[in-house]
């Protein structure tokens, strides 16, 4: 039986680049989840111009090569980190995560210690012992250890490899933080030095552990905020949930989460890409070079899985019956697909959370980078890749429940729009797109015709912030209660 080549039979990787155009020495390709791709190496050709007396075309010259192309797939958690650096131009910013490679009941021994402040939440994972995994308080650190609080942990000499502590946030001592709401709202405290955990101006942070002891007494003040600025004893907060009040935190052991922060750049990142068709006998790879991202597209529709696309350009190809030497393989993360239902936590949009009447039946988002392939004479393939214009527009697709957005697009005022997007199990792993200052640039009520609603389709187009000095952000939180 003849075996013909199937498309789920495709393995799909890709290696990050140090030079353009050039696969590294023994590449790890990183495993890509997807559900389509168009990625092609396209030859360049022209038909001789030259004339013959029997009117025949003398030949087809090969005069250029291009590679790149479309991958689609469904957003889910890590699995997509590389690509949000690369479509952004920025690097994240992470908070302190190290390996373990040995604990006794109060100390992590690691390669670095001194990232580590006291009060910080490490999330524990990886462990042999099931206690061991968990939120923990840092207590003090040095240059290769991290130290807690008398008989937190069953020791392990010789942990797994996967063990691993990270900091997800912080926990103050009983008492010390307030909720301020008089000249603009803030989170104070007496001993707890704010400077000490790395936080950047405008990172989200999520109030309130998972019980009473870890919250505020207020109820409406443990939710998402965003961070304006952190100095030793304040940190204030230019977004608040709604119902936000003062709370003079008695006796409470507050936690706040934090995750790490990605915001827009002009690093250009390129891959090659690794395509392996394996019902062939040999396997045929095929590799593209010189990918580097131009979109990243994510779209939300209601009751669907939320899904992103992405579209590369680069330089050239090959395709080959024997793989790249030294090639190795790094899995993708399993992570679960998210939903835009129950795994979205928030839609922000004008400071506050979008609810009725002006209910979202749709968000999308594009990040656009107008790269342009660089061609020079002695070169098939692209020699680099020009940055372009950091765009970053999108859609709300409204019920039109009242005239709160129309007017926003009449009046051409300055708005912002967020999105969280996370699971319920697990950790909550989620992620928050956040677009600061934007504008409306387009909607009018949509009557379609009988029997249905009235829709406000708002297109959007996001512009630098003045005060924080980016168009985008990405939080990337691996905890919440």
């Amino acid at each position: 039986m003849v075996a013909l080549q199937s498309t789920n039979r495709v393995a799909i990787a890709k290696v990050r680049e140090t030079t353009f155009g050039v696969t590294p020495t023994t590449p790890a390709f990183k495993g890509i989840r997807e559900v389509s791709s168009s990625l092609a190496v396209n030859p360049q050709t022209v038909i001789s111009n030259e004339i013959r007396s029997d009117r025949q075309v003398p030949d087809l010259i090969l005069v250029g090569m291009q590679a790149g192309g479309d991958v689609a797939g469904e957003m889910s958690f890590q699995t997509m980190d590389d690509d949000m650096e690369e479509a952004l131009q920025g690097a994240w910013t992470n908070l302190p995560s190290q390996a373990v490679t040995a604990l006794t009941t109060t100390t992590a021994t690691v390669a670095a210690g001194t990232a580590f402040k006291a009060q910080m939440l490490v999330l524990a994972s990886g462990f042999a012992t099931p206690a061991n995994n968990g939120l923990f308080v840092v207590a003090s650190s040095g240059a290769t250890s991290v130290v807690f609080p008398a008989s937190s942990f069953t020791a392990e000499a010789s942990p797994p490899a996967a063990a691993n502590i990270r900091v997800v946030g912080f926990q103050a001592a009983s008492g010390d933080i307030v909720a301020d709401a008089t000249s603009g709202n803030h989170l104070t405290s007496t001993a707890l030095d704010f400077t000490t955990l790395g936080i950047l101006p405008g990172m989200w942070g999520k109030i309130g552990g998972a019980s009473a002891a870890f919250q505020l007494a207020t109820a409406a003040d443990n939710d998402f905020v965003r961070i304006l600025s952190a100095v030793a004893h304040s940190l204030t907060l230019d977004r608040v949930p709604t119902g936000w009040t003062a709370d003079a935190g008695t006796g409470k052991t507050l936690q706040v989460f934090l995750g790490d922060f990605l915001t827009n750049g002009s690093t250009l990142r390129s891959n090659t890409i690794e395509r392996q068709y394996l019902d062939h006998s040999p396997v045929t790879y095929e590799y593209l070079r010189g990918q580097t991202l131009d979109k990243f597209s994510v779209t939300a529709d209601a009751s669907k899985i939320a899904t992103y696309a992405k579209t590369y350009i680069g330089s050239d190809g090959a395709v080959q019956t024997t793989r790249f030497a030294g090639a190795t393989d790094v899995a993708a993360a399993t992570n679960d697909v998210l939903n835009t239902a129950s795994n979205v936590g928030r839609i922000g949009f004008a400071g506050s959370a979008i609810a009725g009447p002006n209910y979202v039946m749709s968000a999308k988002w594009d990040f656009q980078n107008n790269l342009r392939r660089q061609m020079a004479v002695g070169s098939l393939g692209a020699i680099g890749i020009g940055n372009g214009e950091f765009v970053t527009s999108g859609s709300l697709n409204c019920y039109f429940g009242d005239k709160t957005v129309l007017d926003k697009i009449m009046n051409n005022t300055l708005t912002s729009f967020d999105i969280r997007l996370g699971r319920t199990d697990s950790n909550n792993e989620s992620l928050v797109f956040d677009f600061p200052s934007i504008k409306l640039s387009a909607g009018s009520p949509s009557v379609s015709g009988k029997n249905a609603d009235v829709m406000i389709n708002a297109s959007f187009q996001a512009i630098r912030d003045t005060t924080y000095g980016y168009t985008a952000s990405i939080g990337r939180f691996w905890w919440l209660p």
